[in-house]
Protein backbone atom coordinates (compact mmCIF):
# COMPACT_ATOMS: atom_id res chain seq x y z
CA UNK A 1 0.00 0.00 0.00
CA UNK A 2 2.53 2.47 0.93
CA UNK A 3 4.21 1.66 -2.43
CA UNK A 4 1.56 2.17 -4.66
CA UNK A 5 0.72 5.70 -2.62
CA UNK A 6 4.09 6.77 -3.46
CA UNK A 7 3.37 5.93 -7.21
CA UNK A 8 0.23 7.75 -6.59
CA UNK A 9 0.08 11.71 -7.63
CA UNK A 10 -1.89 12.00 -4.48
CA UNK A 11 0.73 11.65 -2.51
CA UNK A 12 3.09 14.00 -4.64
CA UNK A 13 0.49 16.64 -4.07
CA UNK A 14 -0.21 16.16 -0.70
CA UNK A 15 3.33 16.77 0.39
CA UNK A 16 4.14 19.69 -1.61
CA UNK A 17 0.36 21.56 -0.40
CA UNK A 18 1.77 20.35 3.14
CA UNK A 19 5.61 21.66 2.93
CA UNK A 20 4.09 25.37 1.67
CA UNK A 21 1.71 24.87 4.66
CA UNK A 22 4.67 24.21 7.13
CA UNK A 23 7.13 27.00 5.77
CA UNK A 24 4.03 29.31 6.19
CA UNK A 25 3.10 28.34 9.41
CA UNK A 26 6.92 28.39 11.10
CA UNK A 27 7.38 31.93 9.19
CA UNK A 28 4.07 33.22 11.55
CA UNK A 29 6.06 31.77 14.77
CA UNK A 30 9.77 32.32 14.07
CA UNK A 31 10.40 34.91 11.37
CA UNK A 32 7.55 37.22 11.33
CA UNK A 33 9.79 39.59 9.33
CA UNK A 34 9.43 37.95 6.53
CA UNK A 35 5.85 36.17 6.46
CA UNK A 36 4.69 38.74 3.87
CA UNK A 37 7.65 37.15 1.60
CA UNK A 38 6.80 33.65 2.46
CA UNK A 39 3.00 34.25 1.34
CA UNK A 40 4.15 35.82 -1.96
CA UNK A 41 6.36 32.76 -2.71
CA UNK A 42 3.58 30.13 -2.20
CA UNK A 43 1.65 32.16 -4.61
CA UNK A 44 4.30 32.44 -7.04
CA UNK A 45 5.22 28.44 -6.60
CA UNK A 46 2.05 28.14 -8.98
CA UNK A 47 4.22 29.47 -12.04
CA UNK A 48 6.69 26.43 -12.40
CA UNK A 49 4.34 24.20 -11.52
CA UNK A 50 1.79 25.57 -14.48
CA UNK A 51 4.58 26.69 -16.56
CA UNK A 52 6.15 22.65 -16.68
CA UNK A 53 2.95 20.95 -16.97
CA UNK A 54 1.85 22.80 -20.46
CA UNK A 55 5.22 23.32 -21.75
CA UNK A 56 6.37 19.78 -21.07
CA UNK A 57 3.87 17.81 -19.72
CA UNK A 58 1.18 18.49 -22.00
CA UNK A 59 3.24 17.91 -25.05
CA UNK A 60 4.14 14.62 -24.34
CA UNK A 61 0.85 13.35 -23.04
CA UNK A 62 -0.52 14.60 -26.63
CA UNK A 63 2.20 12.57 -28.52
CA UNK A 64 3.85 15.60 -29.75
CA UNK A 65 7.12 15.23 -28.99
CA UNK A 66 9.11 14.24 -31.72
CA UNK A 67 10.18 10.35 -31.10
CA UNK A 68 14.35 11.82 -31.94
CA UNK A 69 14.32 14.19 -29.32
CA UNK A 70 15.73 13.22 -26.24
CA UNK A 71 13.58 13.87 -23.59
CA UNK A 72 15.72 14.64 -20.55
CA UNK A 73 17.30 17.24 -23.17
CA UNK A 74 14.28 18.73 -24.05
CA UNK A 75 13.02 19.33 -20.67
CA UNK A 76 16.09 20.96 -19.73
CA UNK A 77 16.09 23.11 -22.30
CA UNK A 78 12.68 24.60 -21.24
CA UNK A 79 13.58 25.10 -17.97
CA UNK A 80 16.45 27.09 -19.14
CA UNK A 81 14.64 29.40 -21.62
CA UNK A 82 11.83 29.82 -19.08
CA UNK A 83 14.22 30.31 -15.89
CA UNK A 84 14.70 33.73 -16.70
CA UNK A 85 11.39 35.17 -17.58
CA UNK A 86 10.03 33.65 -14.55
CA UNK A 87 12.53 34.96 -12.19
CA UNK A 88 12.32 38.39 -13.64
CA UNK A 89 8.36 38.56 -13.07
CA UNK A 90 8.53 37.01 -9.75
CA UNK A 91 11.33 40.23 -8.49
CA UNK A 92 8.74 42.36 -10.30
CA UNK A 93 5.65 41.08 -8.27
CA UNK A 94 7.31 40.80 -5.38
CA UNK A 95 8.57 44.32 -6.09
CA UNK A 96 4.80 45.75 -6.42
CA UNK A 97 3.73 43.70 -3.78
CA UNK A 98 6.05 44.43 -1.14
CA UNK A 99 8.13 47.61 -2.43
CA UNK A 100 9.40 48.18 1.10
CA UNK A 101 11.65 45.03 0.74
CA UNK A 102 15.50 45.14 0.22
CA UNK A 103 16.67 43.93 -3.47
CA UNK A 104 18.53 40.98 -1.45
CA UNK A 105 15.01 39.87 0.50
CA UNK A 106 13.47 39.54 -3.13
CA UNK A 107 16.36 37.87 -4.66
CA UNK A 108 16.35 35.34 -1.94
CA UNK A 109 12.55 34.65 -2.30
CA UNK A 110 12.09 34.00 -5.94
CA UNK A 111 15.55 31.57 -5.82
CA UNK A 112 13.16 28.51 -5.13
CA UNK A 113 10.65 29.57 -7.53
CA UNK A 114 13.33 29.52 -10.08
CA UNK A 115 14.93 26.33 -8.76
CA UNK A 116 11.93 24.88 -9.27
CA UNK A 117 11.45 24.83 -12.27
CA UNK A 118 13.81 22.02 -13.94
CA UNK A 119 12.71 20.34 -11.29
CA UNK A 120 9.16 20.25 -12.71
CA UNK A 121 10.41 20.06 -16.35
CA UNK A 122 12.80 16.99 -14.74
CA UNK A 123 9.68 15.73 -13.31
CA UNK A 124 7.65 15.20 -16.67
CA UNK A 125 10.65 13.73 -18.56
CA UNK A 126 11.56 11.21 -15.98
CA UNK A 127 8.35 10.04 -15.88
CA UNK A 128 7.99 9.64 -19.03
CA UNK A 129 11.81 7.82 -19.80
CA UNK A 130 11.57 5.80 -16.78
CA UNK A 131 9.30 5.39 -14.51
CA UNK A 132 5.99 7.35 -12.57
CA UNK A 133 7.95 6.18 -9.21
CA UNK A 134 11.13 7.33 -9.95
CA UNK A 135 9.15 10.94 -10.88
CA UNK A 136 7.10 11.43 -8.12
CA UNK A 137 10.80 10.53 -5.56
CA UNK A 138 12.03 14.02 -7.56
CA UNK A 139 9.45 16.38 -5.53
CA UNK A 140 8.56 14.11 -2.94
CA UNK A 141 12.18 14.58 -1.69
CA UNK A 142 12.24 18.31 -2.24
CA UNK A 143 8.98 18.44 -0.08
CA UNK A 144 10.39 16.62 2.68
CA UNK A 145 13.88 17.97 2.10
CA UNK A 146 11.97 21.53 3.02
CA UNK A 147 10.43 20.56 6.17
CA UNK A 148 13.08 19.37 7.67
CA UNK A 149 15.54 21.91 6.40
CA UNK A 150 12.58 24.48 7.11
CA UNK A 151 12.35 23.37 11.11
CA UNK A 152 16.50 23.54 11.79
CA UNK A 153 16.35 27.17 10.02
CA UNK A 154 13.22 27.80 12.19
CA UNK A 155 15.11 26.54 15.31
CA UNK A 156 18.87 28.23 13.99
CA UNK A 157 17.31 31.72 13.59
CA UNK A 158 17.90 31.29 9.71
CA UNK A 159 15.12 32.85 7.35
CA UNK A 160 12.89 30.44 6.07
CA UNK A 161 11.59 31.43 3.00
CA UNK A 162 15.31 30.11 1.70
CA UNK A 163 14.38 26.38 3.39
CA UNK A 164 13.22 24.97 -0.01
CA UNK A 165 17.03 25.93 -1.84
CA UNK A 166 19.40 22.92 -0.05
CA UNK A 167 16.65 20.38 -0.84
CA UNK A 168 16.23 21.50 -4.69
CA UNK A 169 19.97 21.67 -5.05
CA UNK A 170 20.68 18.15 -3.42
CA UNK A 171 17.50 16.45 -5.15
CA UNK A 172 18.83 18.58 -8.64
CA UNK A 173 22.06 17.03 -8.41
CA UNK A 174 20.93 13.42 -7.58
CA UNK A 175 18.78 13.20 -10.70
CA UNK A 176 21.50 14.88 -12.88
CA UNK A 177 24.08 12.66 -11.88
CA UNK A 178 22.05 9.27 -12.28
CA UNK A 179 20.23 10.30 -15.58
CA UNK A 180 20.17 7.34 -17.76
CA UNK A 181 22.64 7.25 -20.56
CA UNK A 182 22.09 8.85 -23.44
CA UNK A 183 20.15 6.57 -26.34
CA UNK A 184 22.05 6.81 -29.57
CA UNK A 185 20.22 8.57 -32.44
CA UNK A 186 18.52 10.88 -30.11
CA UNK A 187 18.93 15.15 -30.42
CA UNK A 188 18.62 17.72 -28.53
CA UNK A 189 16.62 20.36 -30.26
CA UNK A 190 17.35 24.03 -30.38
CA UNK A 191 15.90 26.48 -27.70
CA UNK A 192 12.90 27.99 -29.82
CA UNK A 193 12.03 24.36 -30.59
CA UNK A 194 11.75 23.20 -27.27
CA UNK A 195 9.19 25.81 -26.49
CA UNK A 196 6.93 25.93 -29.55
CA UNK A 197 5.58 22.63 -29.11
CA UNK A 198 3.99 23.32 -25.97
CA UNK A 199 2.90 27.00 -26.80
CA UNK A 200 -0.50 26.75 -26.97
CA UNK A 201 -1.08 24.72 -23.60
CA UNK A 202 0.75 27.54 -22.34
CA UNK A 203 -1.28 30.02 -23.75
CA UNK A 204 -4.28 28.03 -22.43
CA UNK A 205 -2.59 28.08 -18.81
CA UNK A 206 -2.27 31.46 -19.21
CA UNK A 207 -6.09 32.34 -19.62
CA UNK A 208 -7.01 30.12 -16.91
CA UNK A 209 -4.04 31.66 -14.43
CA UNK A 210 -5.79 34.86 -15.38
CA UNK A 211 -9.22 33.90 -14.20
CA UNK A 212 -8.07 32.79 -10.88
CA UNK A 213 -6.18 36.02 -10.39
CA UNK A 214 -9.53 37.91 -11.72
CA UNK A 215 -12.02 36.02 -9.65
CA UNK A 216 -11.35 37.79 -5.69
CA UNK A 217 -10.73 40.78 -7.28
CA UNK A 218 -14.40 41.38 -9.61
CA UNK A 219 -15.83 39.48 -6.71
CA UNK A 220 -14.98 42.20 -4.47
CA UNK A 221 -16.10 45.07 -6.64
CA UNK A 222 -19.56 43.49 -7.03
CA UNK A 223 -20.43 42.40 -3.79
CA UNK A 224 -17.79 43.81 -1.01
CA UNK A 225 -15.42 42.43 0.70
CA UNK A 226 -17.39 40.04 2.27
CA UNK A 227 -17.46 37.80 -1.14
CA UNK A 228 -13.96 37.86 -0.94
CA UNK A 229 -13.71 36.46 2.49
CA UNK A 230 -16.41 34.01 2.21
CA UNK A 231 -14.71 32.56 -0.95
CA UNK A 232 -10.92 32.38 0.28
CA UNK A 233 -12.47 30.62 3.40
CA UNK A 234 -14.47 27.99 1.16
CA UNK A 235 -11.42 27.13 -1.12
CA UNK A 236 -9.67 26.44 2.32
CA UNK A 237 -12.00 24.44 3.36
CA UNK A 238 -11.74 22.14 -0.06
CA UNK A 239 -7.89 22.13 0.43
CA UNK A 240 -8.15 18.35 0.67
CA UNK A 241 -10.95 18.22 -2.35
CA UNK A 242 -7.97 20.22 -4.75
CA UNK A 243 -5.39 18.49 -3.63
CA UNK A 244 -7.31 15.10 -4.86
CA UNK A 245 -8.09 16.98 -8.48
CA UNK A 246 -4.77 17.90 -9.07
CA UNK A 247 -3.08 14.61 -8.71
CA UNK A 248 -6.07 13.26 -10.69
CA UNK A 249 -5.57 15.43 -13.85
CA UNK A 250 -1.51 14.88 -13.39
CA UNK A 251 -2.22 11.52 -13.26
CA UNK A 252 -4.26 11.49 -16.80
CA UNK A 253 -1.49 13.55 -17.97
CA UNK A 254 1.36 11.49 -17.60
CA UNK A 255 -0.84 7.87 -18.95
CA UNK A 256 -1.86 10.67 -22.04
CA UNK A 257 -3.92 8.40 -23.79
CA UNK A 258 -3.72 5.53 -21.97
CA UNK A 259 -5.26 7.30 -19.47
CA UNK A 260 -8.82 6.02 -18.01
CA UNK A 261 -11.88 7.62 -16.64
CA UNK A 262 -11.68 4.90 -13.47
CA UNK A 263 -9.17 5.91 -11.13
CA UNK A 264 -8.69 5.05 -7.75
CA UNK A 265 -7.59 9.23 -7.35
CA UNK A 266 -10.22 10.20 -9.27
CA UNK A 267 -12.06 8.23 -6.63
CA UNK A 268 -10.82 9.84 -4.01
CA UNK A 269 -11.63 13.60 -5.36
CA UNK A 270 -15.11 12.31 -5.31
CA UNK A 271 -14.58 11.22 -1.82
CA UNK A 272 -13.15 14.31 -0.91
CA UNK A 273 -15.62 16.24 -2.72
CA UNK A 274 -18.57 14.74 -0.61
CA UNK A 275 -16.78 14.60 2.64
CA UNK A 276 -16.03 18.14 2.47
CA UNK A 277 -19.48 19.20 1.10
CA UNK A 278 -20.96 17.61 4.06
CA UNK A 279 -19.25 19.02 6.83
CA UNK A 280 -19.16 22.35 6.07
CA UNK A 281 -22.91 21.98 5.39
CA UNK A 282 -23.59 20.20 8.41
CA UNK A 283 -21.57 22.41 11.11
CA UNK A 284 -21.70 26.46 11.39
CA UNK A 285 -19.39 25.65 13.77
CA UNK A 286 -16.77 25.28 11.54
CA UNK A 287 -17.97 27.47 8.91
CA UNK A 288 -17.52 29.88 11.80
CA UNK A 289 -14.24 28.73 12.50
CA UNK A 290 -13.15 29.53 8.93
CA UNK A 291 -14.58 33.13 8.75
CA UNK A 292 -17.25 35.24 10.97
CA UNK A 293 -18.25 36.04 7.71
CA UNK A 294 -19.00 32.46 5.75
CA UNK A 295 -21.13 31.48 8.98
CA UNK A 296 -23.06 34.44 7.94
CA UNK A 297 -23.98 33.52 4.42
CA UNK A 298 -26.07 30.43 5.36
CA UNK A 299 -26.13 27.02 4.39
CA UNK A 300 -27.76 27.70 0.90
CA UNK A 301 -24.92 29.84 -0.75
CA UNK A 302 -22.55 26.65 0.60
CA UNK A 303 -24.80 24.06 -0.69
CA UNK A 304 -24.42 26.33 -4.61
CA UNK A 305 -20.98 26.58 -4.13
CA UNK A 306 -20.66 22.69 -3.24
CA UNK A 307 -22.27 22.27 -6.62
CA UNK A 308 -20.38 25.10 -7.92
CA UNK A 309 -17.07 22.83 -7.06
CA UNK A 310 -18.83 19.17 -8.41
CA UNK A 311 -19.00 20.83 -11.33
CA UNK A 312 -15.42 22.56 -11.92
CA UNK A 313 -13.98 18.73 -11.18
CA UNK A 314 -16.13 17.49 -14.29
CA UNK A 315 -14.89 20.67 -16.52
CA UNK A 316 -11.61 19.94 -15.46
CA UNK A 317 -11.56 16.05 -16.32
CA UNK A 318 -13.43 16.75 -19.09
CA UNK A 319 -10.38 20.09 -20.40
CA UNK A 320 -7.60 17.21 -19.58
CA UNK A 321 -9.20 14.87 -21.74
CA UNK A 322 -9.92 16.81 -24.52
CA UNK A 323 -5.99 18.40 -23.98
CA UNK A 324 -5.09 15.03 -24.86
CA UNK A 325 -6.74 14.19 -27.88
CA UNK A 326 -6.95 17.26 -29.74
CA UNK A 327 -5.01 19.12 -31.76
CA UNK A 328 -3.12 21.82 -29.81
CA UNK A 329 -4.70 24.97 -31.76
CA UNK A 330 -8.03 23.37 -31.27
CA UNK A 331 -7.72 23.01 -27.74
CA UNK A 332 -6.62 26.70 -26.71
CA UNK A 333 -9.52 27.96 -29.02
CA UNK A 334 -11.82 25.34 -26.69
CA UNK A 335 -9.57 26.43 -23.20
CA UNK A 336 -10.16 30.22 -24.55
CA UNK A 337 -14.12 29.88 -24.85
CA UNK A 338 -13.94 28.14 -21.77
CA UNK A 339 -13.02 31.65 -19.76
CA UNK A 340 -14.37 33.95 -22.24
CA UNK A 341 -17.90 32.05 -20.93
CA UNK A 342 -16.35 32.28 -17.33
CA UNK A 343 -14.91 35.99 -17.97
CA UNK A 344 -18.20 36.71 -19.09
CA UNK A 345 -20.86 35.57 -16.08
CA UNK A 346 -18.27 37.73 -14.36
CA UNK A 347 -18.98 40.62 -16.34
CA UNK A 348 -22.97 39.98 -16.45
CA UNK A 349 -23.09 39.84 -12.49
CA UNK A 350 -21.80 43.09 -12.52
CA UNK A 351 -24.73 44.48 -13.88
CA UNK A 352 -27.55 42.34 -11.12
CA UNK A 353 -25.24 40.71 -8.74
CA UNK A 354 -24.68 42.77 -5.33
CA UNK A 355 -24.73 39.84 -2.76
CA UNK A 356 -22.32 37.06 -1.85
CA UNK A 357 -25.66 34.30 -3.01
CA UNK A 358 -26.13 35.78 -5.91
CA UNK A 359 -22.45 35.18 -7.09
CA UNK A 360 -21.81 31.92 -6.06
CA UNK A 361 -24.80 31.07 -8.16
CA UNK A 362 -23.11 32.70 -11.47
CA UNK A 363 -20.08 31.04 -10.62
CA UNK A 364 -22.29 27.64 -10.65
CA UNK A 365 -24.12 28.53 -14.12
CA UNK A 366 -21.56 29.36 -15.66
CA UNK A 367 -19.47 26.17 -15.23
CA UNK A 368 -22.31 24.05 -16.36
CA UNK A 369 -21.92 26.34 -19.07
CA UNK A 370 -18.50 25.02 -19.40
CA UNK A 371 -19.06 21.86 -18.77
CA UNK A 372 -21.57 21.95 -21.85
CA UNK A 373 -18.92 23.93 -23.70
CA UNK A 374 -16.36 20.68 -23.33
CA UNK A 375 -18.14 18.25 -23.98
CA UNK A 376 -19.31 19.82 -27.59
CA UNK A 377 -16.10 20.67 -27.79
CA UNK A 378 -15.38 17.05 -27.85
CA UNK A 379 -17.83 15.09 -29.66
CA UNK A 380 -17.12 17.46 -32.50
CA UNK A 381 -13.52 16.80 -32.30
CA UNK A 382 -12.31 13.68 -34.38
CA UNK A 383 -10.14 11.43 -32.78
CA UNK A 384 -6.34 11.70 -34.48
CA UNK A 385 -3.03 9.77 -33.95
CA UNK A 386 -0.05 11.49 -32.42
CA UNK A 387 1.99 12.95 -35.16
CA UNK A 388 -1.36 12.60 -37.66
CA UNK A 389 -2.72 15.25 -39.84
CA UNK A 390 -4.31 17.45 -37.04
CA UNK A 391 -1.19 17.28 -34.49
CA UNK A 392 1.23 19.14 -37.22
CA UNK A 393 0.54 23.16 -38.14
CA UNK A 394 -3.26 23.76 -39.38
CA UNK A 395 -3.83 24.80 -42.79
CA UNK A 396 -5.91 27.02 -43.95
CA UNK A 397 -8.85 24.53 -43.72
CA UNK A 398 -7.90 22.87 -40.76
CA UNK A 399 -7.88 26.69 -39.08
CA UNK A 400 -11.40 26.86 -40.29
CA UNK A 401 -12.68 23.98 -39.13
CA UNK A 402 -10.91 24.68 -35.64
CA UNK A 403 -12.83 28.05 -35.75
Amino acid sequence: MGRRLQQSQLSVQALARLSSVVIFLLASWADTERLALVALQGTLLALPYTLMESLVGRPLSAGLVPDTWSPESWARRVAAVTMLPVGAAAFLAASVALPDTSIGDRLFMIAPVVLQLPLEALFWSTARRRSSRRANLILQLVAVGTILTGLAFAATGVRVDVAAVPAQVAVLAWVLLTAAPATAGLIRPGLWASVRVGSAYCGAAAVDLAYALALPSIAGAVAGQTAVVVLRALDLAFGPFHVALSASTREDIIAGRDSRWRTGTRAAAVVALMVVSATVLASERIRDLLAADLAAVGTTVVAIFCGYKALLAVATWLATRHMIWAPPRRFLLSAVGSRAIAFGGLAVSAAWVDTVGGLVLQLLLCEALVVCWFLGRMRLTPPTSPGGPADRADTPAASSVAS
